[in-house]
C-alpha cells in the first residue's frame, strides 16, 4: 500500500483546520492554515486504499436514493418496537415519581368542549375506507375472520368498535398521519351517535368524565399520555360508568406509544393500503367517465402509491387524480405530487414551533443517515444540535437531553420506520437496527431545503460535515460526502466554495476522498459541470487537487469513460513533462493507473450486463494505441491493476476482468471476440515488458488459484492461455508458472494448474475439459 502524509496531530501543535471549524461553527471555511501549502514529513501516515475499493465502499455506504442500490420498504421493527414495552403499552402497577394531588377550588369557567357538526361527520363517511385484515391474519380466537358489515372481524376498526359497544369507551392509538381522528368519528357514528363533541386534549385524565354530555359521541383527539400523565385504570372505569349512565360514547385518540395502566387496552390503528384509500377518495368524484381502476393503473399514480403516505396527502392526491381525469392536470403534474408532498412536509417540520431545535437536528441527521443504524444517527444528531445551538443562542451552552424522548417516539415523529438488517463491516455482517424515512423523497428534499432555505444554518452544517468527513467509520465519511453532493446539486457554487474545494485541497487523505465521493454522487444526482471540474483539477499544479480528480474518475469516470480516459492520459503526459511524480505524491503513476483500471472495469461490467459488447470492445480497444511512448507504462500498470478486483469480499471470488473475458462471444468477427483479442494483446504486452512482467505473472497466479473450484473461471482461463502463448518464450514462461504454482503448505501444484499446463503445450485446436467440481456462474 502507498501512504500520504497526515498532519492531523502535527508536532507543531497547531489545531487542524477542520477541528477549528468544528469548535467554531461561525468561522469561515478554508483549506487550512498557511502551512497547508508546504510539504513536510511530520505527522502520522494514512494509507490509501485501492481505487476499486473506494468505489466499492461508495456504493456500499451511500443512501439508496442516490445510487438506487436499495429500495427497502420495511423490516422486523416496522410497525412495532423491541424496547421491552410490548406495543408501547405499559400494563400493571407502575409508579414513576411521587404522587401528585390536585385541588380544584371553585368552578372552571373555561369551555373545555365544542360541537362537531354532524354534516361534517357525514361528509367524512362518504370517503372513509375501512381497513381490511391481511390475508394471513386471524380473528381473536385464531379462526378465519368473518365479514361484519363493511369491515372484517379482527380488523382494527372491528376490535375498537366491539370495545366501544361494551365499555362505551375506546382508546385508539397510532401515528398522527394515519387518519386516526377520522376513524374515531366513524366509530362514534357506527355505534349510533348523531351528535358529536370534541373535548380539550389538555384536560387531565381525571377531568374528562365531568365534561361528558348526555346522548352524545365524544372525541378526545391527540390526547397525550406519558409516564408523568398516564391513563390509569380508575380513569377508564370512571369514564365507562359515566358514559353508561348518560347513554354516550367516547373515543380517546392517543399516540403510537401510549402509557395506559389497565382498564381498556388501546387498539392500534392502521390505515388501509394506499391504493384502497385513494380509490375510496375517488368514489363520488367527477372522473369524466374514467374508471377508478384505469386511473390507479397509471404509472405516475403507482409511483406515488409505492409506499405509505400520510392519509391527508392521499386525500390531496385524489383531487389531482380527479383533475387529471377531467383534463385539468397533466401527467407530469400528477407524477410531481411526491416531490410536492415531501417539500410540504419538510417545510412544516422546519416551520413548526412544536419541533424543538433538538428535533430539527435529528431530522437533518436522519436525512444524512437515511437507511443507516439508529444509534449512529442519534449520536451525530446531538453533535449537530450543539453546533446549531451556538448559532441560535451563542451565550447559552447546549443542553442535550440524555434520557429525553424515546427512540420510538423520535422515529415516529420523523415519519420513519425502524427495521433490522445486516450491516457490512470489515469483520463481516453485523445485525443493526436502522431507520428509514417512509417517503423515499424526504431525505434529499430535507437536505436541499435546509441548505437553500435556511442559510443561517450553513456554518453549523459545514462544521458538522467537516467533522463527519474525518470520522474513522467509513459509513459516516461516505454520508458526509453524500450530503455535500445533495448540496452541490442544489447550489453548486456554495457547496464547492464552502466544502468540496477545501476538502480537495486538504493534505488529509480522508478529506480529499470526501471531495471525490461528493463529486461522484453529485454527478449521479444530476449536478452540472462535474466532468469539467474533474478535468480542470486533473492538471492542477497542486498535487492534492490532482489526486482528488484522479480518484474522482475512478468513482464516476465510467459515466463518461472516453472523456475520463482522455483526461487521465493527459495527466500522465503532464506528469512526465514535469519530470515524474510530485514530491508529495510519490505513487502518482499508480494512482493514475488504478483510476483508469477502475473506470475500465466498471464500464466493461455495465456494457456486459447490457450485452453491449460493441461498447465494451470500444472502451478497452482504446488502450493498445496508448501502449507506446510516454503513456506505455500507464497502460500496462492499468492492465495489472485491473486484474486484481474480484466479485467476492476480501479478494475472494472470480476476478472481474477474467469474468469479462469469459462472457465475451468467442466467435470470430463478433464484438465479444474483438474484446477478447484486445485483452489478450494487453496481457502479452504486460508479460513481455521487463518492468511489469513480474506483477503480471503474480496476477496470473492469482487467477489460476481463483479458478480452483470455479469451472467458469477455469474455462475462461483455458480460452485465454492459448492467446497468450504465441512465441516459444511465451510457452516457456506460462509452463514454468503453472508447473511451479503451489498452494499454501502443498508441495504439488493444484489440479487446475495441472490441467491448464497440458493446454499450454497442446496444439491450438485441442479441446479442453474443465473440472466438474463447480458450476459456471
Amino acid at each position: 500500500m502507498n501512504a500520504v502524509q497526515d498532519h492531523r496531530a502535527g508536532a507543531d501543535g497547531r489545531i487542524p483546520p477542520q477541528e477549528r471549524a468544528a469548535d467554531d461553527p461561525t468561522a469561515p471555511d478554508g483549506a487550512g492554515d498557511p502551512a497547508d501549502g508546504a510539504e513536510g514529513t511530520e505527522g502520522t501516515e494514512e494509507e490509501t486504499e485501492h481505487a476499486w475499493d473506494s468505489r466499492r465502499d461508495l456504493y456500499r455506504h451511500s443512501p439508496g436514493f442516490m445510487l438506487g442500490h436499495s429500495a427497502r420498504t420495511g423490516g422486523s421493527l416496522v410497525g412495532g418496537d423491541q424496547h421491552g414495552v410490548s406495543g408501547g403499552q405499559v400494563t400493571g402497577d407502575v409508579i414513576l415519581g411521587g404522587s401528585k394531588v390536585e385541588y380544584h377550588l371553585g368552578g372552571d369557567s373555561e369551555e373545555r368542549s365544542g360541537e362537531i357538526p354532524a354534516a361534517e361527520v357525514e361528509a367524512l363517511a362518504e370517503n372513509f375506507v375501512h381497513p381490511r385484515m391481511r390475508r394471513d391474519d386471524t380473528g381473536p380466537d385464531g379462526d378465519a375472520p368473518e365479514p361484519d358489515g363493511p369491515w372484517e372481524a379482527g380488523s382494527p376498526f372491528a376490535l375498537a368498535l366491539a370495545g366501544l359497544r361494551e365499555h362505551r369507551v375506546a382508546i385508539l392509538s397510532g401515528p398522527a398521519t394515519t387518519g386516526r381522528r377520522a376513524a374515531a368519528l366513524m366509530l362514534l357514528r357506527a355505534v349510533g351517535s348523531r351528535s358529536y363533541r370534541a373535548l380539550d386534549p389538555a384536560l387531565p385524565p381525571g377531568r374528562l368524565a365531568a365534561e361528558l354530555r348526555e346522548g352524545c359521541g365524544h372525541l378526545v383527539a391527540d390526547f397525550a399520555t406519558t409516564a408523568e400523565r398516564p391513563l390509569r385504570e380508575h380513569h377508564v372505569r370512571a369514564l365507562s360508568e359515566r358514559l353508561h349512565a348518560t347513554g354516550s360514547h367516547l373515543v380517546v385518540v392517543v399516540g403510537a406509544h401510549p402509557v395506559v395502566h389497565g382498564g381498556v387496552s388501546p387498539v392500534p390503528w392502521q390505515p388501509p393500503e394506499p391504493a384502497a384509500l385513494l380509490a375510496g377518495h375517488l368514489a363520488g368524484k367527477d372522473l369524466a367517465g374514467r374508471a377508478v381502476d384505469e386511473l390507479l393503473a397509471l404509472a405516475e399514480v403507482r409511483a406515488v402509491l409505492a409506499h405509505h403516505r400520510p392519509v391527508a396527502d392521499t386525500a390531496r392526491f385524489a383531487e389531482r387524480v380527479a383533475g387529471h381525469a377531467r383534463g385539468t392536470v397533466s401527467l407530469a403534474e400528477l407524477g410531481a405530487f411526491g416531490h410536492y408532498a415531501a417539500e410540504r412536509q419538510v417545510r412544516e417540520w422546519f416551520d413548526s414551533a412544536d419541533h424543538t431545535l433538538h428535533d430539527k437536528a435529528f431530522l437533518i441527521a436522519l436525512a444524512t443517515f437515511d437507511e443507516a443504524p439508529y444509534p449512529l444517527t442519534a449520536e451525530l444528531s446531538d453533535v449537530l444540535f450543539g453546533l446549531l445551538q451556538r448559532i441560535e443562542n451563542p451565550g447559552e451552552p447546549a443542553r442535550i437531553p440524555v434520557f429525553g424522548t424515546s427512540s420510538a417516539q423520535r422515529v415516529e415523529q420523523a415519519l420513519a420506520d425502524r427495521y433490522q438488517e445486516p450491516e457490512e463491516t470489515e469483520w463481516g455482517p453485523v445485525l443493526q437496527t436502522k431507520v428509514q424515512f417512509r417517503d423515499r423523497l424526504t431525505a434529499v428534499t430535507l437536505l436541499r431545503e435546509v441548505w437553500t432555505g435556511h442559510p443561517s444554518a450553513r456554518p453549523a452544517l459545514v462544521a458538522w460535515l467537516r467533522r463527519l468527513a474525518d470520522d474513522p467509520r467509513p459509513v459516516v465519511r461516505t454520508r458526509a460526502a453524500a450530503t455535500a453532493a445533495v448540496m452541490a446539486e442544489a447550489d453548486l457554487p456554495s457547496a464547492m466554495a464552502l466544502l468540496i474545494r477545501s476538502w480537495a485541497a486538504d493534505r488529509r487523505l480522508r478529506a480529499r476522498l470526501a471531495a471525490a465521493n461528493a463529486l461522484a454522487l453529485a454527478h449521479h444526482l444530476g449536478a452540472p459541470h462535474v466532468s469539467r471540474i474533474l478535468a480542470q483539477w486533473c492538471t492542477d499544479p497542486d498535487h492534492r487537487m490532482r489526486w482528488t480528480a484522479v480518484r474522482g474518475y475512478a468513482l464516476v469516470g465510467d459515466a463518461f469513460p472516453r472523456e475520463a480516459l482522455a483526461a487521465l492520459t493527459e495527466a500522465v503526459r503532464g506528469m512526465e513533462a514535469r519530470g515524474g511524480p510530485a514530491r508529495g505524491w510519490p505513487d502518482e503513476r499508480d494512482e493514475l493507473a488504478q483510476s483508469a483500471a477502475a473506470l475500465l472495469l466498471a464500464g466493461g461490467q455495465e456494457a456486459a450486463a447490457r450485452h453491449d459488447w460493441d461498447a465494451a470492445a470500444a472502451l478497452w480497444g482504446a488502450l493498445p494505441a496508448l501502449a507506446r511512448g510516454a503513456t506505455r507504462d500507464f497502460v500496462l500498470r492499468a492492465m495489472v491493476h485491473a486484474c486484481g478486483p474480484t466479485d467476492g469480499p476480501g479478494g475472494t471470488g472470480r476476478p472481474l476482468l477474467l469474468d469479462l473475458f469469459g462472457r465475451g462471444d468467442p466467435r470470430p468477427g463478433t464484438d465479444g471476440a474483438a474484446l477478447r483479442h484486445t485483452l489478450a494483446a494487453l496481457w502479452r504486452s504486460v508479460l513481455n515488458d521487463p518492468s511489469c512482467s513480474a506483477s503480471g505473472l503474480n496476477a496470473l497466479r492469482q487467477w489460476v488459484r481463483a479458478a480452483e473450484g470455479d469451472r467458469g473461471a477455469e474455462t475462461a482461463l483455458a480460452e485465454l492461455l492459448p492467446l497468450l502463448a504465441v512465441s516459444t518464450e511465451d510457452h516457456r514462461r506460462l509452463a514454468y508458472l503453472l508447473e511451479n504454482l503451489r498452494g499454501e503448505g502443498d508441495p504439488t501444484p493444484p489440479a487446475v494448474a495441472v490441467r491448464l499446463r497440458t493446454l499450454v503445450s497442446a496444439p491450438p485446436d485441442t479441446p479442453f475439459e474443465p473440472s466438474r467440481g463447480a458450476a459456471p456462474r
